[in-house]
């Protein structure tokens, strides 16, 4: 593993139907090269790293965590290299849906159940280094007019015309 002195890590996101996205930036801001491995295979990078907190500051506990076996091939994970003041974009992909009336924000390895239309917020600690405290708002599941609704281990999509047809 690396030495993560003068790293700087900077997370944003990408809401968009029921799809999330946590893009992690790192920059190397000191003067070598740094060497790393960003892998959530097993769901371990997420479940690790990601915290999420309410408006009161309290840390919003883990719905779910899963725990994955790995795949096991005969390719090496590869291996993340930054050069001095080189920084480098990751992403952790995630589905928002509903279950029981409440939305679950799933990532690979860890989901959470999310307030909805309410701000919370989300840090993501990688190689020991927090990075920014980034507020997170989910008005709508469904940008494209999808529901998606959990019952189960079944996971139904109705579009909201069908849906309101099925249920008036």
């Amino acid at each position: 593993m690396m030495n993560a002195v003068n790293m700087k890590h900077d997370i944003s996101y990408h809401l968009e139907a029921n799809r999330f996205i946590l893009y992690l930036e790192i920059t190397n801001q000191s003067g070598g090269e740094r060497r790393f491995y960003f892998s959530n295979d097993t769901g371990r990078l997420a479940r690790n790293g990601i915290r999420l907190f309410n408006t009161k500051d309290e840390e919003i506990q883990a719905y779910e965590k899963a725990f994955i076996s790995p795949a096991y091939t005969t390719e090496p994970v590869p291996e993340n290299r930054l050069l001095p003041d080189e920084r480098q974009r990751f992403e952790l992909p995630a589905k928002i849906f509903e279950e029981e009336s409440e939305l679950i924000l799933s990532f690979k390895g860890i989901s959470f159940r999310v307030p909805r239309n309410e701000k919370f917020y989300i840090t993501f600690d990688f190689l020991g280094i927090p990075s920014n405290r980034l507020e997170v708002f989910i008005e709508m599941v469904n940008d494209r007019d999808i529901l998606e609704k959990r019952i189960g281990n079944i996971i139904f999509l109705i579009t909201k015309v069908l849906f309101s047809c099925l249920f008036r």
